[in-house]
Order: C-alpha cells, then sequence, then structure tokens
C-alpha cells in the first residue's frame, strides 16, 4: 500500500494504518475493524488548525453518538490555545487518551475552593494513557516525536454540548469556548478535500 495524501499536511502511510488499526483492535474491540478503505478515504479527516491557521492535528472519528465518542488523533503541533501564557481547555466529555505512537507533554490544571492547582510537564509517552475528567483544564505543551508521529486514540464518554471552556491560571477566571469567527476559513483552507468533490 502506497502513501496517500489526503491534503497538504496529511500523507497516509501503511505504518500510520497499522498503528492505528492495532490501537482500535485492542482499546475499542466492540468497533468495525477499520479497513485500509476506510482509513484513506478523504472524507473520514478533518484538519484542525490552531489559533493562527497552522496544521494542529488530524482527526477521524470512529464513531459519535450521545453516549460516546471514539477518535484517532494525528498530533502536528502542540494545543496551546494563548501565545502570552497558559490558556487550558477542559473537554465536555471525560476521556482515556491511549497514546499508540510518539507522546507530549500536558499541564494540568483543576480549580479547587477558588484555587488553581497546577501539575506541569506531565509526560505521556506511547503505550501509555491519558485520563482526562471533564472538571480538568489541560494543554499539551509539547510533542515528543516529529509532527504527524504522535497518534492518540480518543475513548470519549458521554457529553454535554456547552459544558467546556477556558481557565485562566493565574486569576483562576472560567470562560466558556469563545466563537473564533476566523475558524470556518481556516478550516475550509486546511480540508480543501472536503470541499473540492
Amino acid at each position: 500500500m502506497d502513501p496517500v495524501l489526503i491534503a497538504p499536511g496529511l500523507t497516509l502511510t501503511t505504518a500510520l494504518y497499522e498503528t492505528t488499526a492495532a490501537g482500535i483492535d485492542a482499546y475499542a474491540a466492540d468497533l468495525v475493524p477499520l479497513t485500509w478503505e476506510q482509513f484513506i478515504a478523504p472524507m473520514s479527516w478533518w484538519l484542525v488548525p490552531d489559533g493562527s491557521g497552522r496544521l494542529s492535528k488530524t482527526e477521524l472519528t470512529l464513531t459519535e453518538d450521545r453516549d460516546r465518542t471514539v477518535k484517532i488523533n494525528v498530533w502536528h503541533a502542540p494545543d496551546i490555545r494563548r501565545t502570552d501564557g497558559p490558556l487550558p481547555h477542559s473537554h465536555p466529555w471525560p476521556f482515556e487518551s491511549r497514546i499508540l505512537a510518539g507522546g507530549y507533554s500536558e499541564d494540568r490544571y483543576l480549580l479547587v475552593d477558588s484555587q488553581v492547582r497546577a501539575e506541569t510537564g506531565r509526560e505521556h509517552g506511547q503505550g501509555g494513557v491519558n485520563a482526562v475528567a471533564r472538571d480538568l483544564y489541560h494543554e499539551v505543551t509539547e510533542l515528543h516525536s516529529a509532527p504527524g508521529a504522535t497518534v492518540t486514540l480518543m475513548l470519549c464518554g458521554r457529553g454535554e454540548r456547552g459544558t467546556w471552556g477556558h481557565l485562566d491560571p493565574a486569576t483562576g477566571t472560567l470562560t466558556p469556548p469563545q466563537q473564533d469567527a476566523l475558524f470556518p476559513e481556516r478550516l475550509r483552507v486546511l480540508n480543501p478535500h472536503r470541499w473540492s468533490r
């Protein structure tokens, strides 16, 4: 199987497929096994921009409903939301992230009795699992491998729309996610395969 270019920034290889398929078999065995044809289907993939429009990660959602979401993330850059200091985010669901290849460093923050508790530089490597509760705020601050070589399988529990947001670690202030007026255009630019069909 030859490498397949999905979009600029995302080339799928046999090695990436085998890593992904093995992770699904090991940690989400109830799902239908991933085929090469499904893996290379351009409409399966979303390339996700960061706040400046550069590629942050690519996502392949395997299943998504009210009670469960399972997806593959291929990391191309850390997930830092602000350039002048940390702005960790939470998620609308609890999840486990299984590190299938590569690894990353993460800073974690909890708001307890109006006080911010920080744990910085937490390491997650290949074969490990990162459990993230809904009340945890975090940032992926560093990748341990080249862009596109860190792969995670996200196993998400039941979600609640609109329940995630950002935490300012300096003040303990919580803010809901803000609508980025430029995000739809940045998403379109990174995903020409979704609009050229």
